[in-house]
């Protein structure tokens, strides 16, 4: 879907400037990081936004508590990679600036960390020891597919008195969280694990993470930008 957006832009971008259709370009910053926006005028009204934009943030360490009672803990180096791809409609209601926009949106970026279990756990009533396994490898997905999203904001893509203008984009995306987690296990552990078993533990605490991220349903999302349409 990425290559889709991608080969959108370029699209989108060739016929609106050999047909003569009403289109503009925007950069913009926000809660999903710096990006671009193609618009193309469809009606007096409405507009097709093509969006993306992406952030990089540096690693952090943190501390994470995982087990049945959250027990112990993982030492963790985290990276984080956010990003997101969006296909939009905006509705010029009383034909100006303010807009409804509703689409479909996904963030792209994930967060990974590598970590060391500290201490002794129950993963679904079964035990996991420090030494059965080595490092745990993990990624984090806030959304692994387009969601759903509504907003309103200012700012005319395309079409209207056309020249330069500011965006603003106030919204709420849904999202779909995936956790994957890996570790080689240690054949001289303390509960004498094999491979399987713990790659069902494992899928114990992936799940467990995503009923914990399913309190996170709703994404807000923020962004500022300037507009040129043509």
């Amino acid at each position: 879907m990425e290559k889709i957006i991608g080969l959108g832009f370029g699209l989108l971008f060739f016929i609106s400037s050999a047909n003569a259709v009403d289109f503009g370009i925007g950069a913009k910053a926000g809660v999903t990081g710096v990006g671009l926006d193609l618009t193309v005028g469809l009606t007096e009204r409405i507009n097709l936004r093509l969006a993306a934009a992406r952030i990089d943030i540096d690693d952090e360490e943190e501390t994470i508590s995982v087990g049945d009672n959250d027990e112990a803990d993982i030492d963790a180096e985290l990276e984080f990679d956010f990003g997101s791809n969006a296909i939009l409609l905006d509705w010029h209601v009383f034909n100006g600036g303010f807009r409804v926009t509703a689409g479909m949106f996904k963030h792209t970026g994930s967060v990974d960390f590598s970590g060391q279990l500290q201490g002794n756990i129950l993963v679904d009533g079964q035990p996991l020891a420090t030494d059965d396994l080595g490092a745990i490898d993990g990624e984090v997905e806030l959304s692994d597919s387009y969601q759903p999203y509504l907003g309103i904001g200012w700012g005319r893509g395309a079409g209207g008195t056309g020249g330069l203008s500011f965006s603003v984009d106030l919204g709420v995306a849904m999202l779909d969280p995936d956790v994957d987690l890996k570790a080689t296990v240690n054949t001289g552990g303390t509960n004498s694990l094999n491979q399987a078993e713990l790659d069902s533990r494992l899928g114990e605490l992936e799940s467990d993470a995503e009923d914990d991220l399913d309190d996170l349903e709703l994404w807000p999302v923020l962004a500022l930008g300037v507009n040129y349409a043509f």
